[in-house]
């Protein structure tokens, strides 16, 4: 079996034994990988073992017979480069890593590598460890998302009739239909969310904070949750913690 080293971020962490864990983990170079660690939590004489954090960044070196296999690849070296223990200083940053987290192992297929998420979300984690305002992080981070795995919506002109997005009148986003609508063309959909144009251009070029960050994570996130099939679970509690 080859032995294969990157750099990787924990997307999920699943204890398998009293001293083995099932991860899920985010690489560089080969997207999403699903790995066993074993004895990654027995302790030695020389060694303290705390098991691999969900949410850590680090260096690591797995096994695996050949790539696009079903069967678990085997973690054999872990070095750790950055610890998401900072991130429990604060719930609403810790829950926002944990909903970012989320959506990228759910919308990644395994070794599918996208070196730009990876980097996404790295810069995410250390953002929000650093103290970087949730709301705002996040809507970043949903927009590399969506451009990585091919699902960014058409924001600059309407789906329906193709004609450009002006900033009079009501306005709408459909994720079925994969971007804007105007208002004549919105009648037609069942499947619809109400937006305003300045939400649409902070949705292409996510900057600022408060609320219309704020609006424009709403539709991201209305948007995610069509693509998964399923709402983010950790939606409710970070805005609770917000």
């Amino acid at each position: 079996m080859a032995l294969i080293k990157d750099d990787a971020v924990i997307l999920r962490r699943l204890d398998y034994s009293e001293s083995s864990q099932v991860l899920a983990v985010l690489t560089r170079a080969h997207g999403k990988v699903r790995l066993i660690a074993k004895g990654i939590k027995r302790s030695t004489k020389s060694k303290f073992a705390a098991g691999i954090d969900l949410l850590d960044i680090g260096h690591l070196t797995f096994s695996a017979r050949s790539v696009r296999q079903e069967a678990l690849a085997t973690l054999t070296e872990w070095v750790q480069s950055h610890a998401g223990a900072a991130l429990r200083e604060s719930l609403d940053r810790l829950l926002a890593a944990q909903y970012a987290a989320f959506a990228a192992a759910e919308l990644t297929e395994d070794w599918d590598p996208h070196p730009k998420l990876y980097d996404g979300m790295c810069d995410t984690l250390r953002m929000l460890a650093d103290g970087g305002r949730p709301v705002s992080t996040l809507l970043v981070f949903q927009h590399c998302l969506l451009h990585e795995i091919g699902s960014f919506p058409i924001l600059d002109h309407c789906v329906g009739c193709q004609r450009a997005i002006h900033s009079d009148g009501d306005l709408y986003f459909s994720s079925l239909d994969g971007g804007a609508l105007c208002r004549d063309c919105e009648s037609a959909r069942s499947e619809k969310y109400a937006v305003n144009r300045a939400t649409l251009a902070l949705m292409n070029e996510p900057e600022g904070d408060g609320g219309s960050a704020m609006a424009a994570f709403n539709v991201f996130d209305y948007h995610l949750s069509h693509l998964m099939g399923k709402p983010n679970p950790l939606l409710r509690m970070l805005k609770s913690a917000l």
